[in-house]
């Protein structure tokens, strides 16, 4: 029987889902990932329900779960979702600085080798990452229909070049995840799209919070070059052309990747705002490096 497979890149999930989902404190932050706890199992049986509607008379081959972990270790939380039914954990590492490292590499080996080995027809992938886009234009030549699944929020989460490259791009709203995001210790606190003020010891991530305020112009400056010359890098000429085009707006997605790059440089929660000072030092320093000849 022809089958399909889900796969979960847990980060853009972790990331994307809390800030939808919860209030914004000081000014533009989330609860840190470490302050909060998901329900795996109602979650990963809702996005079988979802993914089903997409695969019509296929048998769900297994679900995929791609998160990251110091030296690859299991965490307790990896051993309890891997004991879900049909969920297989796949953990890349996790540096010191709390970036991921190979996550998306895992999730693309897997898809390929299961479209070459002919093990599923259908795909869908909970992420929105542009790093995505060659295996699934790979998976798709080998007769496998790929769907995304992103999340909502007030800044585009998914690439715009996936998008249109895979066979169905859907959204995951407040309604489909709330239910399954809690913050430990504390009654669940829904997002409030009207920023206020709170107290910094309400804040889980004080010392990150700390490092934030202490943030000069020059350090999110060279984070925008250090940007701006890997976004070169992985980008046609043409890519280049068409980003500098957009002029002075950061294209959506080129802005999201701008932004997590430059709070996780800093060992910064997602989520967190900038001030207006800080974020045009770092587009600045990101258009610089763009229009320069090097």
């Amino acid at each position: 029987m022809d089958r399909y497979a889900i796969f979960i890149d847990a980060g853009y999930l972790w990331a994307a889902g809390m800030n939808l989902i919860f209030e914004r404190t000081l000014g533009d932050t989330v609860p840190s990932r470490s302050s909060t706890s998901l329900q795996y199992q109602p979650l990963i049986d809702k996005l079988k329900v979802m993914a089903a509607e997409l695969a019509p008379g296929l048998e769900l081959l297994r679900v995929y779960w791609y998160d990251a972990a110091p030296d690859r270790q299991p965490t307790p939380e990896h051993i309890k979702i891997g004991s879900v039914p049909e969920t297989k954990v796949r953990i890349g590492h996790l540096t010191a600085n709390g970036v991921q490292k190979n996550v998306d590499t895992m999730l693309l080996l897997d898809l390929n080798a299961l479209a070459q080995q002919n093990s599923i027809k259908t795909a869908v992938i909970v992420g929105g990452d542009g790093d995505f886009l060659e295996g699934v234009i790979t998976a798709q030549a080998l007769g496998v229909k790929v769907f995304l699944f992103g999340i909502e929020g007030e800044v585009e989460t998914v690439s715009p070049e996936l998008k249109i490259e895979v066979d169905g791009c859907y959204y995951l709203g407040n309604k489909d995840l709330q239910p399954y995001f809690f913050q430990r210790g504390v009654p669940l606190r829904t997002k409030s799209w009207a920023l206020g003020a709170s107290r910094a010891e309400d804040f889980e991530g004080s010392v990150s919070y700390n490092r934030a305020q202490e943030l000069k112009e020059d350090e999110v400056y060279d984070a925008g070059i250090r940007f701006g010359r890997s976004f070169k890098m992985q980008s046609s000429p043409d890519e280049v052309a068409s980003t500098l085009s957009s002029k002075p707006s950061v294209p959506d997605i080129t802005h999201y990747r701008l932004l997590r790059f430059t709070l996780e440089k800093f060992n910064i929660p997602w989520g967190y705002r900038l001030p207006s000072s800080l974020a045009d030092a770092m587009r600045k320093g990101f258009w610089e490096e763009l229009e320069s000849s090097d």
